[in-house]
């Protein structure tokens, strides 16, 4: 009986240990990922000057097709 409680202990302690690995592997991919969003998003943020600029490139393109 001593010898099943032994393995089954031997067991779960490697599923544990395997568990807390796939833990954190995917720990680093969210960072990872949570670092990739972070650069789309200042990627796409347009400052008030850029829309400016941008605007004023719209209207002179209306102005010379128009």
């Amino acid at each position: 009986m001593a010898d099943i409680n032994a393995i089954m202990i031997v067991l779960l302690s490697v599923i544990i240990i395997c568990l807390l690995f796939i833990m954190y592997v995917m720990y680093v991919r969210i960072q990872q990922l949570l670092n990739e969003v972070s650069e789309l998003r200042g990627r796409m943020e347009i400052t008030g000057s850029e829309l400016e600029q941008l605007t004023r490139s719209v209207e002179q393109y209306k102005r010379i097709r128009g």
